[in-house]
């Protein structure tokens, strides 16, 4: 096996020790990183919006729209990761503008709620409602709802799949693609074959999937309810195209795999990517690598095909 990027591995060092045990040090911990101010990206312009949950309180939703570009652009879901106990819009600011460059559309990052304090299914019933809200959003909202997909990583990704059952199940929105980066789209009894998974290259291991499924799902018990494992629905037919992509070094590889592969047993249309020798989240992790560069231009080139917006990559990273 090859060595790890330096820049990548460089960047997974320097991130705060994971321990999903404890959810709320972990937020802490993770906070840091958006806690120092960091200069606008010049290359999009931002704006929060607040969608009015139905009990009446308020959902974040911060879009990045490429400067660059004028009319009712694309529109691009993002949910974070972070196990549904961490992560925020803040964290993720540099990400989806670099993404909104990338695939020329306005990208709307929702600060969806989080486990322990806001078990399953808070997070994804925010995350259905702000991808509701962005499609019925008028036209002078400068992007077009009827040009939509959804995108996560890690939990983020799975929340991306659940969006994109519901929308299914419940008559919602239409959408163009839905992309799932390292996702974690499998409950309990699975165990990778065949490897060890060590922290200092694969960020989540094996260990940590108990304690972030006993976060998320709190007391809704056995079976595990409909949304929360897109990969226990006995239905996946009818859904939106799909990009995959699967880190070599994650421990979630195989069930993302698979999840894929199912997919396109229902009669859906998937692109598969293995990325080998990277750990789960290398993208996000290690942006400016050059395994990152590539791999973010190419699910953005299908994001552009999808939505049908022309690529504007040259004011993307050197």
């Amino acid at each position: 096996m090859s060595a790890v990027e330096p820049e990548i591995a460089a960047a997974l060092a320097a991130l705060p020790v994971i321990d999903f045990a404890d959810p709320v040090a972990q937020r802490a911990a993770f906070q840091e990183l958006a806690a120092d101010p960091v200069p606008p990206d010049p290359r999009v312009s931002t704006q929060d919006h607040s969608v009015v949950r139905p009990d009446g309180s308020h959902l974040l939703v911060r879009s990045y729209r490429p400067r660059e570009l004028s009319g009712a652009l694309p529109a691009v879901m993002w949910f974070h990761g972070g196990g549904f106990v961490f992560g925020s819009v803040d964290v993720d600011d540099f990400y989806c503008a670099e993404l909104a460059v990338r695939a020329g559309a306005v990208v709307l990052s929702v600060e969806y709620r989080l486990a322990p304090e806001n078990p399953f299914p808070a997070g994804v019933e925010d995350c259905y409602l702000a991808t509701c809200w962005a499609a019925g959003r008028p036209a002078d909202a400068h992007w077009d709802g009827a040009r939509l997909a959804v995108a996560g990583g890690s939990a983020g990704g799975n929340l991306a799949a659940a969006v994109a059952l519901m929308a299914r199940d419940r008559g919602g929105p239409r959408l163009a693609l839905q992309v799932l980066l390292c996702p974690a789209v499998q409950g309990e009894g699975r165990e990778p074959s065949g490897r060890v998974y060590e922290r200092a290259t694969s960020v989540v291991v094996p260990e940590d999937n108990p304690h972030i499924l006993r976060h998320y799902l709190g007391s809704t018990g056995k079976p595990v309810p409909r949304y929360a494992v897109p990969s226990a629905d006995d239905d996946l037919s009818g859904l939106p195209p799909a990009y995959v992509l699967v880190a070599g070094l994650d421990y979630l590889r195989e069930s993302g795999a698979e999840y894929a592969l199912a997919l396109d047993r229902a009669g859906v249309s998937v692109e598969l990517h293995l990325v080998p020798d990277v750990p789960h989240g290398f993208d996000a992790i290690a942006i400016t690598a050059p395994t990152s560069r590539r791999t973010i231009a190419e699910y953005c080139g299908a994001l552009v095909k999808a939505l049908g917006q022309p690529a504007t990559s040259t004011a993307a990273l050197p």
